[in-house]
């Protein structure tokens, strides 16, 4: 606040939607693409096998969440939920070792 005036939060033009200005701020698919091979060769290593099936089928998942890869709507902490949850769908694994590859 300068002056009495409130500064306005920065916001798309196109759709009106408010930009994530906090520190927690969200990250594209692409990332989270990254993250599942690392699970990927970290769960070879202990001799258990992820398809290429289950990998589809999770990044399906969360390219179908609305907003899910919108970096200036959703956080980092609830895309991490997110994708701790659909990844638990999909492969059986602890949320330990998925949150280490995050």
């Amino acid at each position: 606040m300068q002056n009495g005036i409130l500064k306005l939060h920065p916001y798309c033009n196109k759709c009106g939607t408010v930009k994530n200005v906090s520190s927690d701020k969200g990250k594209k698919i692409s990332y989270f693409v990254a993250s599942l091979s690392e699970l990927r060769k970290i769960l070879a290593k202990r001799g258990y096998k992820i398809s290429d099936v289950q990998i589809r089928l999770i990044i399906k998942e969360l390219g179908e969440i609305d907003g899910f890869d919108d970096t200036w709507w959703i956080t980092f902490s609830k895309q991490k939920e997110i994708f701790i949850s659909t990844v638990k769908k999909y492969v059986r694994v602890s949320e330990d070792v998925i949150e280490a590859v995050l």
